[in-house]
């Protein structure tokens, strides 16, 4: 049985959604300084990478899942398959299946089927000095339907979700030198009548898997908005920055600095200081640490589908004694959205949506798509003048939404 989840059996209950998951963000890496934010997200320190092959083992159902298969006991018997990657497209013995309006199975909701394929993940990783004195951040960007995550043979967590990544803080299971991950995916769950849609059912750990080491006071994300005044061709931003510090107050003196430059680093306007908060409290209710500027912005060009400019946020965090923590950056393009006349109007001017459908699959990876895959469908699209995109029926891997920036492509988040 699985330990601890076992006998509660959360993948059959719908209002079960997650149990020791992080507050859900959009992605975002942390780096030491400017020059390493700028290289992009792989070139952080900070990042340890997971993906590649892992030990895997398929089992009939989770309830048929022994505890020796997650608490590293059991040495025999396990295959290797691809992370990113899905089980059902790497020859175990489970196959995809494709439904459009009816479900794999009979009954009515939540009830599952006799037989959930239900598959064991498990690697080992190193824990180096790059990671002393800072909070270990597990990232699962995708497990289809829902998955269970143990370190050293302990449970940290379980989440849904299956289009969206789920986050876990595994600083407290993690031991010095060599440290074993498994994580459980099971195929069906009460959730999969919520994502049942008309493609091909896949399984497995479907997206990227990482651990993030992040400073004790860090980044947690950045809300930019942008606006284009066509009239003025005046261009304006407001950044809020969110400083995760734990559930604890923060001591008086930390800031940000944000900035805008172009995607070779030459800065357009001036540099932003905000004061974060730190004590932003009512009685019995937390509402987070938070930093916001607001600004015009010199020198830029207005984004749309046909001139996607593009330009990056930077902002750094800065302790109480000026020295600068971590930093984090974002694409943003400047633009402004609006109905004139009764038209969908970009930047004052009225557009006409030519768009496609899209889901996230490969014919050989099924839903482990890359960046490689995701930039073909929009050069694709691109050559064949289609300037919008329905993200059919799902959150994208968050790297398909960069490329549409870069590229040009509305995108309709039809989820």
């Amino acid at each position: 049985m699985l330990p601890v989840v076992g006998e509660l059996k959360p993948w059959q209950d719908p209002a079960v959604v997650s149990i020791g998951r992080r507050q859900m963000r959009p992605t975002l890496t942390v780096a030491p300084d400017v020059e390493t934010v700028r290289l992009g997200p792989d070139a952080s320190p900070w990042r340890l990478d997971v993906n590649g092959p892992w030990h895997f083992r398929l089992y009939d159902h989770p309830e048929a899942v022994p505890a020796s298969a997650v608490d590293g006991s059991m040495s025999r018997g396990w295959r290797e398959v691809d992370v990113p990657g899905n089980w059902t497209l790497q020859g175990v013995g489970d196959h995809p299946h494709y439904t459009n309006v009816d479900m794999p199975w009979p009954g009515r909701p939540p009830s599952l089927p006799e037989r959930i394929p239900t598959g064991v993940y498990r690697r080992s990783f190193r824990l180096t000095r790059v990671a002393r004195g800072r909070r270990a951040v597990l990232h699962v960007g995708g497990a289809e339907s829902v998955h269970v995550v143990y370190v050293n043979g302990e449970f940290v967590g379980y989440g849904t979700d299956s289009r969206l990544p789920s986050e876990y803080d595994v600083t407290d299971r993690l031991i010095a030198g060599e440290n074993e991950l498994t994580i459980v995916v099971i195929r069906y769950s009460a959730q999969s009548y919520v994502e049942d849609q008309d493609q091909w059912w896949m399984a497995g750990l479907h997206r990227e898997v990482f651990i993030e080491f992040r400073g004790l006071v860090n980044i947690d994300r950045l809300q930019t908005v942008t606006d284009w005044d066509h009239q003025t061709s005046t261009a304006s931003m407001s950044v809020d920055v969110y400083v995760d510090a734990g559930r604890v107050d923060l001591e008086r003196g930390w800031t940000t600095r944000v900035w805008v430059e172009t995607l070779e680093g030459s800065r357009r306007g001036r540099v932003l200081t905000g004061k974060v908060a730190s004590n932003h409290r009512s009685p019995y209710v937390f509402t987070g640490h938070r930093s916001s500027v607001t600004s015009d912005v010199k020198g830029v060009k207005p984004w749309s589908a046909e001139t996607p400019s593009l330009y990056r946020v930077v902002c750094e965090l800065v302790d109480p004694s000026g020295e600068v923590c971590e930093v984090v950056a974002q694409r943003v393009g400047f633009r402004r959205v609006e109905t004139i006349d009764g038209l969908v109007c970009v930047n004052g001017n009225p557009i006409t949506f030519m768009g496609v459908n899209r889901h996230d699959h490969h014919p050989d990876r099924g839903k482990a798509v890359t960046v490689d895959d995701m930039r073909a469908d929009i050069v694709t699209m691109k050559a064949h003048n289609i300037n919008a995109v329905r993200t059919s029926h799902y959150p994208n891997d968050h790297r398909f939404y960069d490329l549409c920036d870069e590229y040009g492509l509305y995108v309709i988040d039809e989820a």
